[in-house]
């Protein structure tokens, strides 16, 4: 209880300034202070202490103090913020030591407590600020109120959590939000729950100093319990469950008023209803003169197609109403991560199925869930096959980022924010992928899921997400679709990744082949990336200069290559997009041989020579064949209209090129002709040829 202490409650203002007397106090023999307490005017200002000492000492530092520490449910730091006190020193040694606090000017009264350890031993020291008079109020407007304030409040209980230091939950009509009394003291500053005599159903008034614990739970810390009045109704029957096809369910109910009547809640009466009550009269005896009446009632409750759900009736007995809650068992839903995003908190349980990504707690199993819809946070995931309490199981479950499992869980929320909880618990391990580089997922048996990194190379088709991915050591494999998240067929969500050739991708997918050739295949589904540089801002190149005159018409000739194959890029003006032959020109490695083709860049299926080039219905010039060893060969082409240009970018395999590479490298050029009357080439009039290393 003491280690989430925040403030305690200081009722006798004549107690307080009494208190302030300056004096020594009775205190440990290393560490001695002039006062315990110590007073701020509300308009702002500074007070002393005094810290006599025979040894070093410093300020204890907690959530509260000095700065004002918020955090998330992992205990990670959401914010920080200076406390509104402020002390000039937070530590020092032998001696006497002035310590200053100040603080500025306040609305309302506020205090803290401060520890000062010196050794082994504590010393303790409130500092207030203005008057810490009591403000009544409702819940509503506690939750609006500054935090620190003193509040007398006056509500329901609807739970009791924890009767050793008297946890519970407080409800009146202004919100539908409760409030936490986290520990209940009598006058004298003692826990003393059962002589309070507080249960579910009571009126009760307490004081405290109101925190949002967590930021987001409004409570009572250690608040000072002031009356109870005792409801006229109690239920004796405990919460029940009831079965998914549904039944009956007979609930007991004392009642000291003129009779008893159950009602149930709009929001339940399409499944739960009234079916019959018995009352039956107190028996007066010496002991108990004024005995309670006792009512017998069956409540109907229909048979329930969905998931998990509660109901509840309420009886009502002489002004005095409390709650009677069940639940209903439910069939489990299976739901896309959008659906249950867009579901209505509860105990419902629901499937879910998606890639883990994001771990945040490998204790607890904190992570995000992806599927193809969206990403929910999951707080907390278990083996242990239940809803429950966290059981710390996840780190037995060999659960790694990339992996697509199913759960099942509850709708819930965090700040607004939906989440599974529950705990979640683990239902199927659906893919269990193991890290690997491209050389060990090639010698993988087939079917073995892998998270493997590469480079995209060679992207063929960016509807599907085929391309090929190239390892650090330039092992390659190619990839047979690549979606956004886990799914059976490809959903031809690629697109939707923004993925370039050059990215350095992370994926899971299955050891495959097709017709005797490794793949990646499943298809694989996307993890991360990191985006590549373009591959032709390091590409070599030629650019013609405005003084080449008519050859000024072609712009540039670029080409880089990877592992699979060479690309060329040609731009010219539009104008020339009509002209007759794009001619590439290669030669060796040694600078000798000199060899070139050219293809048509008009007419479908043209022939000039043995080549020949083809084009959309829009004209675009889309590929190209060359002869290779007595056969043609296909090089795709990709037509490209960027303002004034056209460009051209062909893909060479590396196969086709061995008769022309020569000590890495080779070397290129290109001329583009309008029949025999004019041509245009880069670099000017093909006087030097591009140098284009091969790796």
């Amino acid at each position: 209880m003491k280690l989430r202490y925040l403030f305690s409650i200081i009722l006798s203002s004549v107690l307080f300034f009494s208190a302030c007397e300056e004096q020594v106090t009775d205190s440990w023999d290393n560490i001695k202070l002039s006062q315990t307490y110590l007073s701020i005017a509300e308009e702002g200002g500074s007070a002393t202490l005094t810290v006599t000492a025979t040894e070093d000492w410093e300020f204890v530092v907690d959530d509260v103090w000095p700065e004002v520490i918020k955090r998330d449910k992992e205990g990670n730091v959401e914010s920080s913020t200076p406390s509104w006190l402020a002390a000039d020193k937070m530590s020092g040694g032998q001696g006497e030591t002035k310590v200053t606090f100040s603080a500025e000017a306040t609305t309302s009264g506020r205090e803290l407590e401060l520890k000062i350890k010196a050794g082994d031993n504590t010393q303790f020291v409130r500092v207030r600020q203005g008057s810490m008079t009591v403000t009544k109020a409702t819940v509503a407007e506690i939750i609006a109120g500054p935090e620190g304030k003193l509040y007398e409040v006056k509500g329901i209980c609807t739970a009791i959590a924890n009767t050793n230091y008297g946890n519970w939950y407080l409800k009146d009509s202004s919100t539908d939000q409760q409030l936490y009394i986290y520990g209940t003291v009598d006058a004298s500053g003692k826990y003393n729950w059962s002589s309070f005599n507080i249960e579910v159903g009571d009126e009760v008034t307490v004081q405290g100093s109101y925190v949002l614990y967590g930021g987001n739970t409004p409570e009572f810390v250690d608040a000072t319990f002031i009356k109870v009045s005792k409801s006229l109704v109690k239920v004796i029957t405990e919460p029940a469950t009831v079965a998914k096809e549904g039944g009956e369910l007979e609930v007991k109910v004392a009642y000291k008023g003129a009779g008893v009547f159950p009602t149930v809640p709009e929001e339940y009466r399409s499944w739960v209803s009234i079916v019959d009550m018995q009352n039956k009269p107190g028996e007066p005896t010496k002991i108990e003169p004024n005995p309670a009446d006792t009512a017998v009632v069956k409540i109907a409750v229909l048979p329930n197609d969905g998931g998990n759900r509660e109901g509840s009736v309420t009886f009502v007995s002489s002004g005095s109403s409390v709650p009677y809650a069940f639940t209903q068992e439910g069939a489990i839903v299976a739901l896309s991560v959008a659906d249950f995003l867009a579901a209505p908190e509860g105990t419902a349980l629901y499937e879910l199925t998606g890639v883990v990504k994001n771990i945040a707690n490998a204790t607890y199993g904190n992570f995000d869930l992806v599927d193809g819809t969206g990403s929910v946070y999951v707080y907390g995931l278990t083996g242990n096959g239940a809803i429950g309490s966290n059981d710390k199981s996840f780190s037995s479950l060999g659960i790694n980022e990339g992996d697509v499992i199913t759960i099942i869980g509850t709708r819930t929320s965090y700040k607004e924010t939906p989440q599974v909880g529950g705990t979640a618990y683990l239902k199927e391990h659906v893919v269990a992928a193991k890290s690997a580089t491209v050389t060990e997922f090639l010698a993988e048996s087939k079917g073995t899921w892998c998270k493997v990194t590469g480079t995209i190379a060679n992207l063929v088709n960016e509807t599907y997400g085929n391309f090929d991915l190239v390892g650090e050591d330039g092992a390659s494999v190619y990839v047979y679709g690549l979606t956004t998240s886990y799914v059976t067929k490809n959903d031809k969500s690629f697109a939707n990744l923004g993925l370039k050739e050059g990215d350095i991708v992370t994926l899971v997918g299955k050891r495959d082949s097709y017709n005797g050739e490794d793949q990646v295949g499943g298809p694989a589904y996307y993890l991360s990336h990191e985006a590549g540089a373009n591959p032709w801002d390091e590409a070599a190149k030629f650019v013609n200069g405005e003084d080449a005159a008519d050859d000024a018409l072609m712009k540039e000739i670029a080409a880089y290559a990877d592992a699979a194959n060479l690309y060329v890029r040609v731009t010219a003006v539009s104008a020339l997009d009509g002209a007759n032959y794009l001619d590439v020109s290669f030669c060796d490695g040694n600078g000798e041989t000199a060899v070139w083709w050219g293809w048509t860049t008009t007419g479908a299926n043209t022939y000039w020579k043995e080549h020949k080039g083809s084009v959309d219905a829009e004209g675009n010039l889309t590929a190209m064949q060359f002869s290779f060893n007595g056969e043609y060969k296909d090089i795709a082409v990709e037509t490209e209209k960027a303002g004034d240009n056209v460009v051209w970018t062909l893909t060479y395999p590396r196969e086709y090129l061995g008769a022309y590479e020569a000590n890495g490298k080779i070397y290129v050029s290109s001329i583009l002709w309008n029949g025999w009357d004019g041509y245009w080439a880069v670099p000017a009039r093909g006087n030097e040829m591009l140098e284009v290393t091969l790796p």
